[in-house]
């Protein structure tokens, strides 16, 4: 039987979803997953669920930086086939006990209309765009792992551009949490990296989960502070991983959805057996 050790693998580059996996997410299920290369025991719905929603709209967007506008029924009929190829690419989903596919997809269904109804008149710029970027400490170093990712879309509106990311929610968000969140340092620090951004704004475009399902923008913004504040936590994540230093964050409200239960509660016994830990005296 393989150790962890055995199936140690190093990592070529950062993400936002790797990091916030690191940083606010479960730094053990992040090593479970991408250091020692651990099948998942299944695939959460929300996340084949939002992969669905997320490919519904950027066929919409798509169609709307060519200068074609879909119907809600255009749109409605998007996520219902999203959502059956995505339950067979997936497979192995594990549906919450108060979901099923039928009624999940209904609601899908519905906040991708609510979000066509909603979303205003603005220039799309890009969608998808990718971006690779030198991650430059405060005092000039670069570290070895570039940052890569993809803006959901790039828009123009009143002369600004915006980098923009769509999602879904529970719940109505509070005031503070995009000024809060990791996304926005992470995506705009990309930004003021490549040419033809000058310190963008950013803004999430939420589908709230209502019975009647409600749409809400957050915008917010980024300093250099608060980009070198970002560096120095990549930083310090290197040095854990490089130690192997994981921290199972068992009171987190992802738990119940982890795709890798069984192998964190045999953590402990399996780390014992790597790392002997000397008692102090």
């Amino acid at each position: 039987m393989s150790t962890l050790t055995d199936l140690r693998a190093d990592r070529e580059h950062w993400s936002y979803s790797s990091l916030n996996q690191f940083l606010n997410i479960c730094n053990l299920a992040w090593a479970f997953q991408r250091l020692y290369k651990l099948t998942p025991e299944f695939v959460p719905v929300n996340l084949s669920f939002g992969s669905a929603f997320h490919r519904a709209l950027e066929t919409i967007s798509l169609n709307r930086k060519q200068g074609k506008t879909l119907t809600e029924k255009d749109g409605r009929d998007l996520f219902a086939d999203f959502w059956s190829r995505q339950q067979q690419e997936d497979q192995n989903i594990r549906f919450d006990e108060k979901d099923d596919p039928e009624a999940l997809k209904a609601q899908g269904m519905e906040l991708v209309a609510c979000y066509q109804k909603c979303i205003g008149d603005e220039e799309i710029l890009a969608v998808n765009q990718a971006f690779a970027v030198p991650l430059v400490d405060m005092h000039g170093h670069v570290l070895d792992k570039p940052l890569i990712g993809e803006f959901d879309q790039v828009v123009r509106k009143q002369g600004k551009k915006i980098v923009s990311d769509w999602k879904t929610s529970a719940t109505r968000w509070p005031a503070g949490k995009p000024h809060r969140a990791l996304q926005p340092t992470v995506y705009l620090y990309a930004a003021s990296s490549m040419p033809g951004f000058t310190m963008p704004e950013f803004r999430y475009d939420i589908v709230v989960k209502n019975k009647t399902p409600v749409f809400e923008q957050h915008t917010t913004k980024r300093n250099r502070d608060q980009f070198n504040r970002m560096v120095e936590l990549v930083k310090l994540a290197e040095s854990m991983i490089a130690a192997e230093h994981f921290v199972p964050n068992q009171e987190g409200m992802f738990c119940k959805n982890c795709p890798f239960q069984t192998s964190c509660k045999s953590w402990h016994r399996d780390r014992s057996t790597l790392i002997s830990v000397p008692v102090a005296a």
